[in-house]
């Protein structure tokens, strides 16, 4: 079977997984990024660039929470559609992160979407559970939506991946060195916004310099992963250590 053929197959059935909440788990251990960006990386034979697509993307909108049930972006369809255009074009890792940014929106309003339709079903359900009618009941709750997510959810993902290379690959031999350049600073920026992101949510900016320390270390000084680690490993070590030293000394002067 063809490679584009296959992925398109594979992503958009994990992608129809989640949007459809099949089995309420089973989309855990196949619609993440994570292991879409594994799947891909298998059928082209490439999944260190994969993973690491995966990783900017969901570093990307680790911090994006859903108030009042809203998402304002599906890092979901960002993830099945970036990484095998990434793969498929050779397009640079930062570049395929950037390009998950607007794929992304575009996927929260099918959500959105989604849920305006399914509103109709509501009363439907509700006269059924008054009727005792449980086959109905099933139809109404489970099969009708997985029927919708065909059209809003499968169809639109197969659809970029099996026809987006053609389209995005005339764009990119397209766009001058200095954008692509920018583009690619741009989705090596974007991983560390959602760092910050997450450290506003819980209330603990004061540790944004830390981060800042990591990005510079690993995107512009070009620090191993490993070495990084242990410097902020010793780095953690001796906040730990200073602060319960002051601990103490604030304790014997009492």
């Amino acid at each position: 079977m063809d490679k584009t053929l296959l992925c398109a197959l594979v992503v958009a059935f994990f992608y129809w997984i989640k949007q459809v909440y099949l089995g309420y788990t089973a989309w855990e251990l196949t619609a993440e990024v994570f292991p879409m960006g594994l799947a891909v990386g298998l059928i082209y034979g490439d999944v260190p660039k994969a993973m690491i697509v995966a990783a900017g993307i969901s570093l990307m909108y680790l911090g994006i929470n859903a108030p009042g049930g809203q998402l304002p972006a599906d890092k979901y369809i960002a993830g099945a559609i970036a990484i095998p255009l990434a793969l498929q074009t050779d397009m640079k890792t930062g570049v395929a992160v950037a390009l998950a940014v607007p794929l992304a929106m575009i996927g929260a309003q099918l959500l959105n979407l989604k849920k305006v339709i399914t509103v109709a079903l509501v009363p439907v359900a509700e006269k059924q559970v008054e009727a005792g009618d449980s086959r109905g009941l099933t139809r109404t709750t489970l099969i009708y939506p997985m029927l919708l997510g065909i059209p809003l959810f499968y169809l639109p993902v197969f659809v970029s991946v099996m026809f987006g290379a053609k389209v995005v690959t005339p764009i990119m031999n397209a766009i001058p060195d200095w954008l692509m350049h920018g583009l690619v600073v741009s989705g090596g920026l974007l991983p560390a916004i959602g760092f910050s992101l997450t450290l506003m949510m819980i209330g603990k900016d004061k540790y944004l310099p830390y981060f800042i320390l990591g990005f510079i270390l690993i995107s512009v000084l070009k620090v191993p992963t490993i070495v990084a680690a242990v410097v902020a490993a010793c780095v953690a070590s001796v906040v730990l250590v200073m602060k319960q030293e002051i601990k103490k000394e604030n304790t014997a002067n009492e």
